[in-house]
């Protein structure tokens, strides 16, 4: 079966969608499987959503209820005036509630490792594990000062005609090739959506306004559950130094580490096929 085919079987699997309150806004997440199984949550990056988890969330069905939230200010949920990583811990909260699961296997991307790993300390007991997709969740003490500020990511709404031209327009943050393009087309097909004017990203622009990452080095040391890892080996910006830095102050035994060759910062949009066998080897060993 060509990767085509598989993409093409995987998206198949119809998820359902819901919503949650939290804080007076409108949380959405999608749900694959039988809800009865073991919990795996997806968290999706700056500027990402829900469905980007589409063609991996099916690979997970027969074992676990894999759910995909939107966090607030992306994808279906609904826009905040301010955005915090306890905010964020809050919704991730209500998912699992309205799920009825106890405890979960997470796996986040992105700045979703970060806003997961802080929610750990915050509500400890929803953990099962805690596994990082080219997650950037503490830095060396040299690299923080050169470390990209939020206002370099707040961005102004481009407003297109229709749909399709919106969808050409899309580019994964930060930048670099994609080798599949029916995998970026999907993507960018539930990215946007129609206003007023024309067809606008359904993330919110100016998250970064009032979003603030902290310091997290206590959290990754004293974390409550296990923490994996699985990084591109050709990362723009998950470095080895990054890799080492966080192995020590987390110690993270090399086990729950996965590179995954020819793959950069949206790794399992390169190559979700390993990406999905690295994740059922770790989430496996819990």
């Amino acid at each position: 079966m060509s990767n085509f085919d598989w993409f093409e079987e995987s998206i198949k699997v119809l998820p359902t969608s819901h919503f949650v309150e939290v804080r007076d806004k409108k949380i959405h997440y999608l749900q694959w499987g039988e809800s009865n199984k073991p919990g795996l949550l997806f968290i999706h990056g700056y500027s990402a959503h829900a469905h980007w988890w589409d063609f991996i969330a099916p690979a997970f069905v027969e074992d676990y209820s894999v759910v995909a939230i939107d966090l607030s200010g992306a994808g279906d949920s609904e826009h905040r005036d301010d955005y915090s990583q306890e905010i964020f811990a809050e919704e991730i909260k209500a998912v699992c509630e309205d799920m009825s699961w106890d405890s979960v296997d997470v796996i986040a991307h992105s700045m979703g490792g970060s806003i997961s790993l802080n929610a750990t300390s915050i509500f400890p007991n929803y953990f099962k594990s805690l596994t990082l997709l080219d997650s950037i969740v503490i830095l060396p003490p040299d690299k923080v000062r050169g470390f990209s500020n939020n206002k370099s990511m707040i961005r102004a709404d481009f407003i297109y005609d229709d749909l399709e031209s919106a969808k050409e327009s899309f580019r994964l943050i930060p930048p670099q090739p994609c080798n599949n393009d029916y995998l970026l087309n999907h993507i960018a097909h539930h990215s946007f959506k129609e206003g007023k004017g024309g067809w606008v990203l359904k993330s919110d622009g100016k998250m970064m306004k009032t979003y603030k990452s902290k310091d997290l080095t206590d959290v990754l040391m004293s974390a409550p559950c296990p923490i994996n890892i699985v990084y591109g080996l050709m990362s723009q910006i998950f470095t080895k130094e990054i890799l080492d830095y966080t192995l020590y102050v987390g110690n993270i035994p090399e086990k729950r580490v996965i590179g995954i060759p020819g793959t950069m910062h949206h790794l399992f949009v390169d190559d979700p096929l390993s990406v999905i066998d690295a994740l059922r080897k770790l989430i496996g060993e819990n």
